[in-house]
């Protein structure tokens, strides 16, 4: 055998068009990876729902709903006055695109949001249903099968003429694999119009592979685009824009004691879901020395805790529930790995120790730990072993917040997004 991958394997033995093949890979994926009780909407799960989706017609209902919904929504009119942006960034991002005199409405995948309603039709809204219908039930096998290949080449006609009718100017996406993301970057650069990647997190990865579809990516701050330039990403093709919620930092002292820490576990894939648990046991080991009886663990968005309270200490570890903001304003010390939260933590005035077990900076999960979270950047605590963590712990190493502003610049601005439309 040739091939020693099976993604590989079907691009060179099944009829799949390259190019679609890359829009669906991100689904066929969670097949082989999104499943096992640590998940919270493991496939499992989410599979019982509709059966035989990609021949439901109940979503002919579906359709005519928003068709009539359509009609009577005043809110929904679509103005010529403007030029018009698909959107659906995270956060408060849109409301910052009005006001550059942008109409700004969700894509016909995306249909609610808090902040902008979508330009709702009749055709592609019961395409978009009746797919992500069939992503979410059909098994693996459904996804490369001819037939539904089929309807995906048809939706590629419906989705192109749809942002050609209703004059979109411009896409703005938080990510380049998933499905409708990935296939309207592509249709966007067939018609000549941009399309943009606005991160919605600090990356634990650098690369030329995900970021590099859309013309342009958009990321919190000047170091992001840094280490983005050093992976090889085009400097021109890099804006940054800081974040919408976050105000420029000021000098503070974070706060670092043992008194109420909070942990954050170490997301995996399922392959390498004991090194998860593996994580959680050698911060409990460290603490345990240090005569700590007790701490909160937080658990990433996509993970069940109750899984974890199968594995480990529940009288150490205690399922910490909390919005995130209410979690930071009550921890004296925050623990965990490479995470977005390590800013967050910053900005609610507490210190963050990163824990990244490695050899050859290579972390538990056989990824290549990047800047700051690989202790070349002596400003943020880094340990990598036992040892080093119990150290930093003992020494009271803390956050210099100057490292703050250089990942997330202040203040937010989407200014240079109008001269490129």
């Amino acid at each position: 055998m040739q091939n020693i991958n099976l993604m590989e394997y079907i691009k060179g033995n099944f009829n799949v068009d390259p190019s679609i093949f890359d829009s669906i890979r991100y689904e066929l994926d969670k097949h082989l990876c999104y499943y096992g009780q640590q998940f919270r909407y493991p496939r499992e799960k989410t599979c019982k729902t509709f059966k035989n989706a990609i021949d439901n017609n109940a979503f002919d209902i579906v359709g005519k709903m928003f068709y009539i919904y359509n009609i009577f929504s005043l809110l929904n009119k679509i103005k010529f006055d403007k030029k018009i942006l698909l959107s659906n960034a995270y956060f408060s991002t849109n409301i910052e695109l009005k006001k550059l005199g942008f109409h700004v409405y969700r894509p016909p995948w995306s249909h609610f949001g808090i902040y902008t309603r979508s330009i709702d039709d009749i055709k592609i809204s019961h395409q978009c249903e009746i797919i992500k219908a069939a992503f979410g039930t059909g098994d693996f096998i459904n996804i490369i099968n001819e037939k539904f290949l089929a309807k995906v080449r048809s939706f590629m006609g419906s989705l192109k003429d749809y942002f050609l009718r209703r004059q979109i100017a411009g896409l703005i996406v938080p990510n380049d694999v998933s499905f409708f993301e990935n296939l309207s970057i592509k249709i966007f650069k067939e018609i000549g119009r941009p399309s943009f990647i606005f991160l919605h997190g600090l990356p634990g990865r650098y690369n030329r592979i995900d970021e590099n579809r859309s013309d342009f990516l958009i990321v919190w701050g000047e170091k992001i685009k840094q280490h983005y330039i050093e992976a090889g990403i085009s400097e021109e093709k890099i804006f940054v824009a800081g974040h919408p919620d976050y105000k420029e930092l000021q000098k503070r002292d974070l706060r670092c004691s043992l008194e109420a820490p909070l942990v954050l576990t170490k997301s995996m894939s399922a392959s390498d879901r004991g090194n998860q648990i593996l994580y959680l046991y050698s911060i409990q080991s460290v603490l345990s020395k240090f005569g700590v009886k007790q701490v909160r663990l937080r658990t990433h968005p996509s993970e069940n805790s109750r899984w974890y309270l199968k594995f480990i200490d529940k009288d150490f570890f205690q399922i910490d529930s909390d919005s995130l903001q209410s979690s930071l304003v009550k921890a004296t010390v925050v623990i965990g790995p490479t995470s977005t939260v390590f800013l967050e933590s910053i900005y609610y005035g507490v210190n963050y120790i990163c824990y990244e077990p490695s050899v050859n900076n290579i972390d538990l999960m056989n990824s290549i730990l990047v800047p700051p979270f690989d202790g070349s950047d002596n400003r943020l605590p880094v340990a990598k072993t036992e040892d080093e963590l119990n150290l930093i712990i003992k020494d009271k190493a803390v956050v210099n917040h100057e490292i703050f502003n250089d990942y997330i610049k202040t203040p937010f601005d989407l200014n240079f997004i109008s001269p490129l439309i």
